[in-house]
């Protein structure tokens, strides 16, 4: 298998971090794409991608999985063991509703963030998609609290942790730790494992 990557995407970490956390990295060889080279028509990702994205998996046989999402679901298939999607009763529901918010929130992260310096033309998009993440935050912070998202490492986690893990050195306007104590120390665990300490994005 090959995987398409650049190291500033936050939706390719999570790939690679699932990688890891399945035990399936050595399997992969990686082709890092520089972002100059991402939006350009030299960008190695579009000789099996046409869209140019990243995360971009290219399987042994010659199908193509686009979006994160899928990636993972072929990862867990890979290694059913690794438990990083659920496959059924209410605890599984309950991963699924955590991975939905977490997708939520780095997707308003993402934007937010694109839209940085404001423009005219951005300050709708700012204000929409910050109280969006903001609202995300909030209702992370109650559940943190009250479960503490306990329990082996899952999908749901590696979502949250790459879109927490993108804001200080993209957005650091937004202190988001602020008033999110349980949040914060969560961030602060998950951010100690091996696979998030090597997939650090750059600043």
């Amino acid at each position: 298998m090959r995987l398409f990557y650049s190291t500033g995407s936050p939706y390719a970490r999570i790939v690679r971090i699932a990688l890891l956390e399945a035990g399936l990295d050595e399997r992969v060889t990686k082709v890092e794409v520089t972002r100059a080279r991402l939006y350009s028509s030299e960008s190695e990702v579009l000789t099996v991608n046409p869209t140019g994205r990243v995360p971009t998996l290219q399987l042994d046989g010659g199908s193509v999985l686009t979006e994160s999402q899928l990636i993972l679901n072929h990862i867990n298939a890979l290694s059913p063991s690794s438990g990083l999607l659920p496959c059924d009763g209410s605890d599984g529901w309950q991963i699924l509703a955590e991975m939905g918010q977490a997708w939520g929130l780095l997707d308003s992260i993402v934007a937010w963030v694109r839209a940085q310096p404001e423009s005219r033309h951005t300050k709708a998009i700012v204000a929409r998609e910050s109280a969006r993440a903001i609202r995300i935050a909030d209702a992370l912070e109650i559940s943190v609290a009250k479960n503490g998202f306990s329990g082996r490492l899952n999908a749901a986690h590696i979502v949250l942790g790459a879109g927490l893990g993108l804001i200080e050195p993209r957005l650091p306007v937004w202190l988001w730790r602020d008033g999110r104590p349980c949040l914060s120390r969560w961030f602060e665990t998950i951010s100690a494992r091996q696979s998030f300490r090597s997939t650090m994005p750059p600043s």
